[in-house]
């Protein structure tokens, strides 16, 4: 059923309910105790049913469940009340039951503006004797009795016993139930509600003015607990209060380094790391900065204050000037605010599992400075990295930031890097590539041996819950924000911890089918160059990754290097090879005319007429030209053979109509109606100059080629042909680019119709070239089946209307979003040769 039709059923409902929600209000017709044959009095709100007791049972009921409400009959009304004023009292140290050394009742005189307003509609009791417990259900005054047995525990112990945490450990006036303080944390970290909303919460369901609450802290306790310290004797060290990522490698925890193979790769015992700052996580300066209490200094994830104050003092705050591109963690590290102890935080996370590290959490004071960063990220190499020799650090600005942190390392006494381990530099994938086109070889992810497939980023998306409470931690006390970030950070490791076997599960599937589709592309990659290039690649590319630490531009061979190659003249004679070239260049110029013929359509202007008449004349003194010289190289059989001039030149009309249309977006999808009905392009007449056969070995075919002793001439025009298919399809290589680029910067960019006009009109002119190109490649391919060229039909494929597709990954393959993208056959059908041969590689 849809949601009308449950509101259609509840429309009948309605009065019913109602009726049933009134009668709810009163007492029943009997009105008699739950319990006893008593007159019931009192309805208890908590319990189930809501029912009635008297005096004498509701109070023995409750007497272990203080918390809930009840109200009392007035006769016309049930008005609120509590169980204190009915005579509860909780007895503590002997089962709730009263301590046989009391004598006499205790009042505490430090009672001073503790009074409650006696309304009939608020549930306390104003008398300085009781306890002011807050509960998730509201405020309740109760009266409780202390144990004074000579053994008993303090007072204040006696609460914590009963799960009760106290606000003050001498004046016992408030408490909180252990219950109220994991709802608030529940509530921060789920809703980000601050502890003022949390207590106006609070006094609307007791339906009382909230008095003042002084804020506690039962979390250190917790954390203690939950780290095994209630069993070890020690005081912690620095972290060791925090959870961290599972997976991630850690010596002693869920590996044995002393037992790895030494077989396997060094990368797979390395940790790797992801650097970034929050400058949402402001901090105004305290009241009274040297008034503070942390329970919990440098045990969670944020650094201890002391050691980092020290370091601060002693580093030097050098200004660098980026030499790559500006970015904002550079230029903007000495922008100061005004009234902020803190501008942010930055600190480091695990970049496969996005899990914090612990005590790796530092403070800005202006900006994200080197400083900053610097004792940040010692911090985390040296968490829990005994013996693991190799670190991978992504960072927005690793270009810059990692050029001296050795020597800054160096430099100061509160920096230390563990002895050994190498640092590899990294940038997202991202960011990179609002860098300098140098720094995405050197720094990319997808480049540095080992680092797979992670998301660099992750740090952006574990600031997310952080800036929700941010606002409410603006204002708190230096150690109190520093507590609740912990919290935070700990609480989102611990969500991470539960879920993360079926995240890696999934993962897991995922990169099987990726390194299948990956190894397929570089296969057949591989297979367009030799032997011996590959092995020269594998050594440059190993030379590369081992000097890379040491001298990143080792990396440079990874782009492309554009240098303008020399053209070449030749003065030879004009021969057989050149006069098989100039033949194959009029097929092109026929092809040419033969498209712009079918596109003048049925009724042509005088003008077009005119202009087709001038082409034809002109290509026809050049066929005859050629045909004169033909006699040299065919022989005086080629004025004995007729059958030429009953041959036509039909071209593969769906070849033709698949040519690549002008709205291929790039990110479009296809248009599958375009294509459905082929059309086949009917010549006007049998002696057009573009439907004239040309003289060549391929038109007059391999047989006849042979009887007239022209087989070497076959052979020829196999290699020209040949060379023709290749610059063809380079052609269309570079116009399918030339599209992918003016859909990314022009066609997107037009705001206005005369824009968007203009940048259809270049679209649609090189669509023209392409569409030529396609066509002058399907002519050369049937003229290889002509020849008997097997060999290179398998390499020189037919084109498909999908191989035609422009594709962001053409215009620039390292953009965004293109690392698991394929192109067409085409695209790497002669990588060795692109390499070596082509004027502009």
């Amino acid at each position: 059923k849809s949601q009308n039709d449950y509101l259609r059923e509840w429309q009948y409902k309605t009065e019913d309910y109602l009726d049933l929600l009134l009668r709810q209000e009163g007492p029943p017709a009997n009105r008699t105790c739950s319990v006893c044959p008593k007159d019931g009095v009192y309805r208890c709100h908590g319990c189930m049913g809501e029912p009635l007791f008297c005096t004498h049972c509701c109070r023995m009921v409750h007497s272990s469940m203080p918390f809930h409400r009840i109200s009392q009959w007035t006769g016309g009304f049930f008005e609120d009340t509590s169980l204190t004023k009915i005579g509860l009292e909780i007895h503590l140290g002997h089962q709730g039951k009263p301590c046989p050394e009391v004598t006499k009742e205790l009042y505490d005189t430090d009672d001073e503006g503790d009074y409650f307003t006696e309304d009939p509609w608020v549930p306390l009791v104003n008398d300085p004797r009781t306890t002011m417990v807050v509960d998730t259900s509201g405020l309740h005054s109760l009266m409780i009795r202390f144990c004074r047995c000579t053994n008993a525990l303090s007072p204040d112990m006696q609460l914590f016993e009963m799960s009760l945490f106290p606000a003050s450990f001498t004046s016992l006036k408030t408490a909180f139930t252990f219950a109220v303080l994991d709802d608030f944390l529940l509530d921060n970290l789920e809703c980000g509600t601050s502890a003022m909303n949390y207590y106006s919460k609070l006094r609307r369901i007791t339906s009382s003015v909230f008095p003042h609450l002084v804020p506690v802290s039962a979390v250190d306790l917790k954390q203690l607990k939950w780290h095994g310290f209630g069993h070890e004797k020690r005081q912690p060290k620095a972290g060791e209060l925090a959870l961290f990522c599972p997976a991630c490698l850690q010596p002693g925890v869920n590996v044995n380094l002393a037992e790895k193979n030494a077989a396997d790769p060094a990368w797979l015992y390395s940790r790797s790391l992801v650097i970034d700052g929050n400058f949402k996580a402001e901090h105004m300066f305290p009241v009274n900065p040297t008034d503070k209490v942390a329970l919990t200094d440098g045990l969670g994830f944020m650094v201890s204050d002391a050691r980092y104050k020290m370091h601060l003092a002693e580093a030097k705050d050098v200004v660098n000037r980026s030499d790559c591109n500006n970015h904002r963690a550079v230029n903007q590290a000495n922008a100061s605010r005004h009234k902020l102890e803190a501008t942010g935080i930055g600190g480091c996370a695990c970049a496969r599992h996005s899990c914090f590290v612990p005590h790796s959490m530092v403070d800005f004071q202006k900006g994200e400075r080197q400083m900053n960063m610097d004792y940040a990220l010692c911090q985390a190499l040296g968490y829990n990295t005994n013996r693991i020799d190799q670190a991978l650090t992504f960072y927005d600005i690793n270009c810059q930031y990692h050029k001296h942190l050795q020597q800054r390392v160096d430099e100061s006494p509160y920096l230390d890097l563990p002895w050994g381990m190498e640092v590899t530099p990294g940038i997202g994938l991202w960011h990179v590539h609002g860098h300098e086109d140098k720094c995405y070889v050197r720094y990319a992810s997808n480049f540095i041996t080992g680092a797979a497939r992670i998301d660099s980023e992750i740090m952006e998306t574990l600031w997310a819950p952080l800036n929700i409470i941010s606002p409410s931690a603006r204002g708190m006390s230096t150690p109190h924000r520093k507590e609740c970030l912990d919290f935070q950070m700990n609480n989102c490791n611990f969500i991470k911890m539960i879920r993360i076997s079926k995240f890696l599960c999934r993962k897991f599937k995922e990169a099987v089918q990726g390194v299948q589709d990956s190894q397929y592309a570089f296969d057949r990659l591989s297979e367009t160059a030799d032997d011996d290039t590959l092995v020269k690649w594998e050594a440059e590319a190993a030379a590369a990754q081992d000097d890379r630490l040491d001298n990143p531009s080792a990396m440079d061979i990874y782009e492309v290097q554009l240098t303008k190659g020399l053209w070449q003249y030749s003065n030879h004679s004009l021969g057989a090879a050149m006069w098989l070239a100039s033949g194959i260049t009029l097929e092109e110029a026929q092809v040419a005319l033969l498209i712009d013929v079918k596109k003048l359509g049925k009724r042509p202007t005088n003008v077009q007429k005119l202009a087709v008449a001038r082409r034809r004349d002109r290509l026809q003194g050049q066929i005859d030209e050629f045909v004169r010289v033909a006699v040299t190289f065919l022989g005086n059989q080629l004025d004995d053979y007729d059958e030429l001039d009953l041959m036509t030149m039909m071209l593969d009309a769906v070849e033709l109509d698949s040519a690549g249309s002008s709205d291929d977006d790039p990110d479009w999808p296809d248009d599958e109606d375009r294509y459905d009905a082929p059309v086949w392009y009917q010549l006007h007449t049998m002696h057009d100059t573009e439907t004239m056969v040309i003289p060549l070995p391929s038109n007059i075919g391999i047989e006849r080629c042979v009887v007239w002793g022209i087989a070497d001439l076959v052979l020829q025009e196999i290699t020209l042909r040949e060379g023709q298919a290749n610059d063809t399809l380079h052609a269309i290589r570079v116009n399918l680019a030339d599209k992918a680029v003016l859909f990314r910067t022009t066609v997107r960019s037009a705001k206005s119709q005369a824009r968007s006009t203009r940048a259809w009109a270049q679209v649609h002119l090189v669509d023209r070239i392409l569409h030529l190109n396609v066509q002058i490649y399907s002519k050369c391919r049937s003229q290889l089946v002509h020849l008997g060229a097997d060999d290179l039909l398998a390499k020189f494929r037919p084109l498909e209307k999908a191989d035609l597709k422009a594709t962001t990954v053409v215009a620039d393959p390292n953009a965004r979003g293109q690392r698991n993208s394929t192109l067409a056959w085409f695209w790497s059908i002669d990588v060795e040769g692109d390499s070596t041969s082509n004027d502009w590689m």
